[in-house]
């Protein structure tokens, strides 16, 4: 008895699992309820066809933990000047780049090499330039971080003396709760003249500035921030003027931040340039800025920009013994770009510029209007198509430009590695 109770219990469990076998069978089967059927491809092995990873998509030359990505890239413009005569002229540009960038998670290190070259007549060069940046990053922890750069550049005009460039910063970066502070100190120094044959060095200066910036809830959608700045200037003696300088700026505002929607930042702030020679007069500024990127639509985006802002200058009217202590200037510019298809890109863009020279009778206004056509020819050559069409012009008894009316259309292909 005993046994054929047994029996009928493991056939019970038997029956049950068989039941909730074909049942699972069921669920799955790609056929039922209307299902498609499986396809080769699914059964084929994981390992024979895997996903494409970024390092097989990527270009450049991997180096250990660095990527090096150079292009090159030339061209022709021709541009027609309208002025007190009309003259026009043939550009031939080169220009090569390369750059280094470190694939670290934590840390950063980037070193940037460029060179351009233009010609009017043949293989003659009239101008060309050199630059070179390094820059890094170093995160001590994940609040505290600091980072530097290193720059120079060499340019040389056949038209103009040559000029020379040297920079360095260096910043740090405390995020200690919902309050971020950037502090960044750096330095400028600019030569001009050849070092060799003899320069004027009327033009040469040395700015020293430093910066504080604190943000409130960085990241959410409205963050307040303020920020403080001064700079020094140091020249030579400018036109029987001492052209040293010293610059506070001080402004709030806010940083918007609506994911890929919008971005951007708005602010207002005061301004004021002190000069050391008492010839000079002191000079004050409201200050403002508006900063936006907008995406209306997928694959659009739209740029607004406007600022009013005070700039060293060291423009001298002799016939009036004065020497400006700076430049107030008002700016607005638009920018629409387009990505019609994965091959095809545009942009087009509007820019306003008005200056005014302090106790100087002198103000200048340029406008200019670019747009642009990107085609890639293959996943690393592109054809770019650019027309800018430029006004300047100036008033006041102590104008020292020409106006000027400015078209050219440029072509260039690049090539990238």
């Amino acid at each position: 008895m005993a046994r054929l109770l047994t029996r009928a219990i493991f056939n019970a469990i038997m029956v049950s699992l068989c039941v909730m076998s074909f049942a699972s069978a069921q669920e799955q089967d790609p056929l039922a309820e209307g299902g498609e059927p499986l396809a080769i491809d699914d059964l084929v092995l994981r390992d024979t066809n895997p996903p494409e990873t970024d390092e097989e998509t990527q270009t450049g030359l991997r180096l250990g933990s660095f990527q090096v990505n150079s292009q090159a890239e030339v061209g022709v413009s021709y541009q027609r000047t309208e002025a007190d005569e009309k003259s026009s002229q043939t550009t031939q540009t080169f220009s090569t780049e390369t750059q280094i960038e470190s694939q670290w998670s934590r840390h950063e290190l980037r070193l940037e090499t460029r060179v351009d070259a233009a010609s009017q007549r043949g293989l003659s060069l009239q101008d060309w330039s050199v630059g070179l940046i390094a820059n890094g990053r170093r995160d001590i922890s994940g609040r505290v971080s600091v980072n530097g750069e290193l720059r120079l550049s060499h340019d040389s005009s056949e038209d103009d003396q040559d000029q020379t460039n040297y920079g360095a910063t260096v910043g740090l970066r405390i995020a200690p709760g919902p309050l971020e502070m950037n502090l960044r100190g750096s330095t400028n120094l600019r030569r001009v003249g050849d070092p060799v044959a003899g320069s004027e060095n009327g033009n040469d200066f040395r700015d020293i500035d430093g910066e504080l910036r604190l943000a409130y809830n960085r990241g959410a959608i409205l963050a307040p921030f303020v920020e403080t700045r001064v700079t020094h200037r140091r020249t030579g003696t400018i036109d029987g003027f001492d052209g040293d300088a010293t610059r506070w700026i001080l402004r709030t505002g806010l940083q918007i931040d609506r994911g890929e929607k919008l971005t951007g930042e708005v602010s207002v702030g005061v301004g004021h340039i002190r000069t050391k020679d008492a010839q000079r007069d002191n000079l004050d500024s409201l200050l403002w800025a508006t900063s936006l990127t907008w995406s209306p639509m997928r694959l659009t985006t739209v740029s607004l920009s406007a600022a009013g802002d005070l700039a060293f200058s060291e423009t001298s009217d002799l016939t009036a013994s004065k020497m400006t202590s700076g430049i107030r200037t008002t700016s607005f510019a638009l920018r629409a770009e387009r990505s019609f298809n994965v091959r095809l890109d545009g942009f087009a863009s509007a820019d306003y510029t008005y200056s005014s020279y302090g106790d100087i009778d002198r103000s200048d206004e340029a406008m200019l209007f670019s747009t642009g056509l990107t085609y890639a020819l293959t996943p690393d050559s592109s054809l770019f198509a650019n027309f800018t069409h430029e006004r300047t012009q100036s008033s006041g008894s102590d104008q020292a430009e020409d106006d000027e009316t400015n078209n050219a259309l440029s072509v260039r292909l690049q090539i990238r590695h």
